[in-house]
């Protein structure tokens, strides 16, 4: 090393030198996505569905409202989970390998697919099949019978999602803070 130059790896090891900059962009970054990601999961599920079923004129409608803005919930959750795991692959060396915030993440991922790919398209296909007004449907009706069986299952899929997002986002601070 040259007087007058110094690399990154000499400042971090220099005396009193905090977390490099590229440590703090993925400090920063994996915690955005966690909490974007957490965010638009609570702010789903316990300010949309309220509000639409409030407010609109109709269950029909209020129920459109919230099967659109969970496909977008969804999709933020399989986009946002690739990015995190993506960090986490790329930091695995840098902050200690960690199955388990790997498998929250996956698991994460896997609930939002699951719920996307399976759980809300076939809902979707199943208010089509009773006319899309389900209130019209008698309660014990098969394809009801059905519908109301796979929403508790997108409930607990994204209740699931949303748990599993609380603890990783703790572990992933604790990871990093602990750096």
């Amino acid at each position: 090393m040259t007087i007058g130059s110094v690399d990154a790896k000499s400042l971090e090891a220099a005396a009193g030198a905090g977390p490099g900059v590229r440590v703090q962009v993925f400090a920063f970054v994996e915690i955005l996505l966690l909490s974007v990601w957490l965010g638009s999961m609570f702010f789903f599920s316990f300010m949309v569905p309220p509000s639409a079923f409030a407010v609109l004129p109709t269950r029909h409608l209020a129920g459109q409202i919230v099967a659109s803005t969970l496909g977008k919930v969804e999709l933020i959750g399989l986009i946002t989970g690739a990015l995190v795991v993506l960090v986490q692959l790329a930091t695995w060396r840098l902050r200690g390998a960690s199955v388990a915030r790997l498998g929250l993440a996956l698991a994460m991922i896997a609930a939002m697919a699951v719920s996307h790919l399976w759980v809300s398209s076939t809902l979707v296909d199943l208010r089509a099949s009773m006319g899309g007004i389900i209130d019209d449907v008698p309660a014990t009706d098969p394809l009801r019978v059905q519908f109301n069986s796979l929403h508790r299952y997108s409930v607990a899929l994204m209740m699931t999602a949303m748990g599993s997002g609380l603890v990783l986002l703790f572990l992933t601070v604790r990871s990093w803070v602990r750096r």
